[in-house]
């Protein structure tokens, strides 16, 4: 079963050393083009020091007398940038590793697969203007490499509360490495699919449509790649975000992400072929930002065609 992505929602358990403090000194200048983020910098994410750099677990030391009425967000280390990194604007999938922390105690409430948690892995946030929450907005108009301090407000904070625990009334503090974006369609290189394959054609949405060949369906399982991304290799063990269209032999559709409601996770292998979605095995291999085509026989014959978003 694949899982619906909400827009930049968390869900715990269920789903050389530097030393950064959170001024501007500190950043590296991003071209971030028209970008302007929702969220801004303010008294309490500018004073969290974060010891550690990008990509590593942080250790961090937060004040306990600053109050906040809204919540705000620093940008506090640029070390992983690297040239022409994609903005995180509206209309782009984040992935983000990241731990909470209580303000008032300073403990360690939640840490995600790439600080040492013990999660399934990176975390997807959605952005789009109509569904922005403080988690999504802390991320926007970032890039991949970018590490930043989130301040959730008391107010802003209570639905994480119910799920971290922590001191009631206190503000909460992610520090949150922006390990990806990525846009809701396949991007890269287009080529022809063996001969064989059914036609597929995208609108400017990037949505497909399948034209199936006249004979009987296939025996066992093929895939082509339609679009070459340049993303890295997934692995069988690795979640991935996926925009998904598949079509029984017949014609009649099966699922279509993109008409109900986005991206979707798909889990590893193992998790995948117990949920029937036995295709799985043939996206390891694969580059993400790739679309791939997916013919199989049997009884259920159907055709697949994925999108691979990001992976995790």
């Amino acid at each position: 079963m694949l899982r619906r992505i909400a827009p930049a929602v968390l869900t715990v358990a269920v789903s050389a050393a530097v030393l950064t403090g959170c001024s501007s000194t500190d950043v590296v200048e991003v071209d971030r083009g028209e970008c302007a983020p929702s969220l801004g910098a303010g008294a309490l994410s500018d004073s969290v020091v974060v010891l550690g750099g990008f990509g590593t677990e942080p250790e961090v030391s937060i004040p306990t007398d600053t109050e906040i009425p809204v919540s705000q967000r620093s940008i506090v280390d640029a070390s992983g940038v690297t040239p022409g990194a994609k903005v995180a604007e509206n209309d782009t999938i984040a992935s983000v590793n990241f731990a909470f922390y209580d303000q008032a105690t300073g403990d360690k409430l939640f840490s995600s697969a790439g600080f040492g948690g013990k999660s399934d892995g990176k975390e997807f946030f959605v952005l789009a203007e109509e569904m922005l929450n403080p988690l999504s907005a802390a991320v926007q108009c970032a890039v991949p490499g970018e590490r930043v301090v989130l301040a959730m407000s008391p107010q802003d904070a209570l639905p994480l509360r119910q799920q971290l625990g922590g001191t009631a009334d206190s503000a909460l503090v992610a520090v949150m490495d922006v390990e990806g974006v990525s846009g809701f369609k396949a991007e890269g290189r287009s080529k022809g699919l063996p001969n064989g394959f059914p036609a597929v054609v995208t609108d400017e949405t990037g949505q497909p449509g399948l034209v199936l060949p006249p004979r009987d369906a296939p025996v066992g399982m093929k895939s082509g790649v339609r679009v070459v991304g340049d993303g890295e290799e997934v692995t069988e063990d690795e979640r991935l975000l996926v925009q998904m269209f598949a079509v029984s032999w017949d014609g009649s559709v099966l699922t279509n992400t993109w008409a109900s409601g986005g991206p979707q996770l798909m889990p590893g292998e193992v998790e995948a072929a117990a949920q029937g979605l036995t295709f799985r095995t043939e996206l390891t291999g694969k580059k993400i930002g790739s679309q791939v085509v997916i013919t199989e026989g049997g009884e259920n014959a159907r055709v697949v065609v994925l999108d691979i978003l990001a992976a995790g």
